[in-house]
C-alpha cells in the first residue's frame, strides 16, 4: 500500500496561513512514530515522545529516548510544548489529534506500514518534513543493503506461525506476514484464512502442525491470563520448534524491522 496517499495532513486554514520552519521542533504522540521521530529528527528538534517509547518491552528506540520529555497523548501536554510539527499514528488518540488540528498545528498521521516498500515510503516522507531528507535516504539505503546480505533457507515447506497474547496471529496483509516471507518461512496464518490480524484455538494451531511456532513476547514478560496460552502444556508437543522473538523488532514498521528477518532466518535454519 503506497502511504502518499494515506499521509493526513492537517488542513486548517490557520495553520495553513502560518509558514512551518525546515527543521520544526516536533512532538509524537504515537510509539511507532516515537521511533522514526527518534531516529530520524535532530535530539534537540525532539520536544516530547510517548511514555512507551523508553519501554525496551515493546520501544527498538528505549534507550535513545532516555531524558526526553514524555507525554501521555493529551492534547493539553503537546499544545503547552508549541510544537512545530506532530507526529501521529493509528492507534493515537483520536479526539487529541483532532483537537491538535482545530488548535491549527499540523499533525502528520502514519498509517500502519504493512511492508518494508511501506517502511521506505514512511521513512522517505517523514524525514523530508523534518528537514533531514539526506538521514532519510541513508537509512531507506542501509536498510536495503542489510535485506539483501541476510542468508536465508528458500526450501519449500517451512512452514511458520507467529503466537501472540490471547492466541492472536498475524496472515496476509502484516507486516509480519512481510518479515516472515524475507525470511524464507511460510505463514501458517494464511492456511487458516487470516487477513489482517485474527485469533486462534489451541485445537487450531495442533491441527495445523507449524514446522515453527513464532511467540511474540518480550523475554521477561509479567504472568497474565492473556499469555496463558502462549505456555499451554498442549504446546510442548512443539519442542524445539518454538522459537520466541523479541516484539520490539516488528511492533513498528523501521529500518529495525531488518532485525527482525535476520533473527527468524537464522533462529530457523
Amino acid at each position: 500500500m503506497a502511504l502518499t496517499g494515506a499521509m493526513a495532513v492537517a488542513a486548517n486554514p490557520v495553520a495553513a496561513q502560518t509558514a512551518t520552519p525546515a527543521s520544526p521542533r516536533v512532538v509524537s504522540i504515537n510509539l511507532c512514530a516515537d521511533q522514526l521521530v527518534s531516529l530520524l529528527a535532530d535530539r534537540d528538534n525532539v520536544l516530547s515522545l510517548t511514555h512507551l517509547s523508553a519501554d525496551p518491552s515493546i520501544s527498538y528506540v528505549a534507550r535513545r529516548a532516555q531524558g526526553i520529555t514524555v507525554n501521555h497523548g493529551r492534547s493539553e501536554e503537546v499544545l503547552a510544548l508549541q510544537p512545530d510539527l506532530v507526529v501521529a499514528g493509528r492507534f493515537a488518540a483520536r479526539p487529541t489529534v483532532a483537537m491538535l488540528q482545530r488548535f491549527g498545528l499540523e499533525v502528520i498521521d502514519l498509517p500502519i506500514p504493512e511492508s518494508f516498500a511501506d517502511i521506505r515510503d514512511q521513512i522517505r516522507l517523514l524525514s523530508q518534513r523534518l528537514g533531514e531528507a539526506d538521514r532519510g535516504e541513508e537509512m531507506v539505503a542501509e536498510m536495503n543493503r542489510r535485506l539483501a546480505a541476510i542468508s536465508v533457507d528458500r526450501r519449500p515447506g517451512r512452514r511458520a506461525l507467529v503466537l501472540g497474547v490471547r492466541g492472536f496471529t498475524s496472515g496476509i496483509g502484516t507486516l509480519v506476514h512481510e518479515v516472515l516471507e524475507a525470511a524464507g518461512l511460510r505463514n501458517v496464518a494464511i492456511e487458516l484464512g487470516i487477513r489482517g490480524y485474527g485469533q486462534i484455538g489451541l485445537e487450531e494451531i495442533l491441527r495445523a502442525d507449524p514446522e515453527i511456532i513464532v511467540i511474540n513476547q518480550p523475554a521477561v514478560a509479567f504472568p497474565s491470563l492473556a499469555r496463558d496460552v502462549l505456555a499451554h502444556p498442549a504446546l510442548r508437543h512443539f519442542g524445539n520448534r518454538i522459537i520466541q522473538i523479541d516484539p520490539a523488532l516488528w511492533t513498528c514498521g523501521g529500518p529495525y524491522t531488518v532485525d527482525a528477518v535476520t533473527f527468524l532466518a537464522q533462529a530457523t535454519q
